[in-house]
């Protein structure tokens, strides 16, 4: 691809090096000058497409043995990011998708980065390549924190002829069955040719299509597994029909470049399908293909509450049985997985103490929302099988976090919001949301969490309070994880069948944001963003201004200054 000339190409330019600061400021500078978003972010997607693709999400050592090599967070952080746009304010509307920008030239080529010979988020933080002899320059910086010494590299051929052959219906098929077995450049040249029919239907069902294997590709366990995906494929997929519809469908090939191949990437694991195939098919027979648009019955709230017990203390196998029933009693396939989300809320509110406990659901919640996506806005016969992966992604990770009884004594203690309820009680609402943003900044979580519940109790407005998460998500740099559990909570608050439950969705949000391990606690971006912008020092998102200098940190427990120690001004 070659690069546009002007602002834009240097833009473009900075992106591909990997010299991450001057992306961003790049970025910020042209939309302070009036370029619209959306273009800015098209250009982003053109220059780093052919560089988000890797030959596996497996590598396999000298020994044989494997290791897992991440998938790109570059278009889940732009889609996320965009999400939570109409929750942030007039100074600062474009923060989270600075963020988005901030990531992407960390984000690049990850398998190299792997192989400490490309610089970026992985290289740095992961692998720590900078520790490694010649990790650094002459001066004792780390390489690894970029800008490239050189460039990255392509692992997925750019030049593919489109397969047009065949009616659209044959194509979808061809496409399933490409990805199914990892072919690919076949899958890819499905996809060219079914984005260049001009019928908004194929478009349609192209993006169902995609949604769909990407949905039914995931492990049956994360526990002592090597081989998993984890939900992101399904997140790709989701990410190629939100950015396109950003950027428009016409510009959206490279998306498809960068998605496509890699939900046909090894690993692909399908025993859930397999599971959900095989218990609908013994109660339903072939009447399976038409459940979602049978089933017609809400959930009552008695019926809510009871998969909700299921999910969290059940068995597998009971889990099952459980889903199948409510299938076979009529149940809305969209309200069974609105069910599977409060379960999720409710696990993190009432059971998740450590501050390590949040990845591996994090993304099961996130994966959620991808299925939950599908199901409100397509058409497929395979959806009521949805509602499976989603319950038992969800109920490993609760049961993975079983294993660690809750202990007060470990340095991962989120502490208990109780302690602190008295004191948000004594402040005025607008004190409880300033505290907000101040408490989930320094990583306070038990004092964030109080003042969520005290804000809920005293007032029936939600969107303030959503604002201020959306705003604290917006301030955490080098991991769209935290910004796309905001997408996540404000998408499933809004549309969520179990109105019951609704609440609980921002308790939960509040409790990730505040506890989650950041990978740093840095504000350079947002320093960054609002010098730019010429925000003023009184509307600053910046709560503390000591950490401003709170020293980096890693994924893991970060290493944060004690709350004490820091000014609360």
């Amino acid at each position: 691809m070659e690069l546009k000339p002007g602002k834009i190409g240097h833009f473009q330019e900075r992106l591909i090096t990997a010299d991450y600061p001057t992306t961003t400021a790049a970025f910020v500078e042209l939309l302070k000058e009036g370029q619209a978003m959306p273009r800015l972010v098209q250009h982003a997607v053109d220059a780093a497409a052919p560089y988000l693709t890797v030959p596996s999400h497996v590598m396999v050592s000298d020994s044989g043995e494997m290791s897992n090599v991440n998938y790109d967070h570059c278009v889940l952080g732009l889609r996320a990011s965009r999400r939570l746009l109409p929750y942030l304010s007039h100074e600062h509307q474009m923060l989270s998708m600075a963020q988005a920008i901030w990531y992407m030239p960390q984000g690049l080529d990850v398998w190299d980065q792997l192989l400490c010979e490309f610089p970026g988020h992985y290289a740095r933080d992961d692998k720590k390549c900078g520790a490694r002899p010649g990790g650094t320059d002459a001066q004792g910086n780390d390489r690894f924190d970029g800008p490239a010494w050189n460039a990255p590299k392509q692992w997925f051929q750019t030049d593919h002829d489109p397969d047009r052959e065949g009616t659209v219906e044959q194509r979808l098929q061809r496409l399933r069955v490409n990805i199914m077995e990892g072919d690919k450049s076949a899958a890819y040249k499905v996809a060219l040719g079914l984005h260049r029919e001009p019928e908004a239907v194929a478009r349609k069902a192209l993006e169902s299509q995609l949604l769909f294997c990407a949905i039914i590709d995931l492990q049956d366990t994360l526990q002592q597994r090597k081989l998993q995906n984890i939900g992101h494929k399904a997140l790709r997929a989701r990410a190629l029909v939100s950015i396109a519809d950003l950027i428009g469908w016409e510009n959206a090939q490279p998306l498809l470049y960068c998605v496509v191949p890699d939900i046909a990437s090894f690993p692909r694991l399908y025993p859930l399908f397999d599971l959900s195939t095989s218990a609908l098919g013994a109660r339903f027979k072939n009447d399976l293909y038409t459940l979602k648009r049978r089933n017609r019955e809400p959930m009552t709230e008695a019926e809510t509450n009871a998969l909700i017990d299921t999910m969290l203390n059940g068995t597998v196998e009971g889990l099952t049985r459980h889903l199948t029933d409510l299938i076979g009693a009529g149940k809305k396939i969209i309200a069974i997985s609105d069910a599977i989300v409060a379960a999720y809320c409710k696990h993190i509110n009432d059971e998740v103490w450590s501050r390590r406990s949040f990845f591996q659901i994090g993304h099961a919640y996130d994966y959620t929302n991808v299925v939950n996506f599908w199901l409100r806005n397509y058409d497929h016969p395979h959806q009521a099988k949805a509602v499976y992966f989603q319950a038992h992604f969800v109920h490993d990770c609760i049961s993975i976090t079983k294993q660690f009884p809750n202990n007060p004594s470990s340095p991962d203690y989120l502490g208990d919001p109780a302690d602190f309820r008295p004191w948000a009680d004594g402040l005025g609402i607008g004190q409880v949301l300033q505290e907000l943003l101040a408490t989930v900044e320094r990583l306070e979580t038990a004092r964030a969490v109080a003042l969520t519940e005290s804000y809920l109790a005293r007032t029936t407005q939600r969107k303030p309070l959503m604002r201020v998460l959306a705003l604290a998500a917006s301030k955490f740099q080098n991991d769209p994880h935290i910004q796309r559990n905001g997408a996540t909570s404000i998408e499933e608050w809004e549309l969520t069948t179990a109105k019951g439950h609704r609440d609980n969705i921002l308790r939960a949000w509040t409790k990730y944001v505040a506890g989650g391990v950041k990978r740093t606690t840095a504000l350079d971006c947002v320093a960054q963003y609002e010098q730019i912008m010429g925000v003023s020092p009184q509307r600053t998102a910046v709560a503390t201004r000591a950490n401003m200098a709170v020293e980096r940190g890693v994924m893991g427990r970060v290493s944060v200054k004690e709350a004490a120690a820091l000014s609360h001004d």
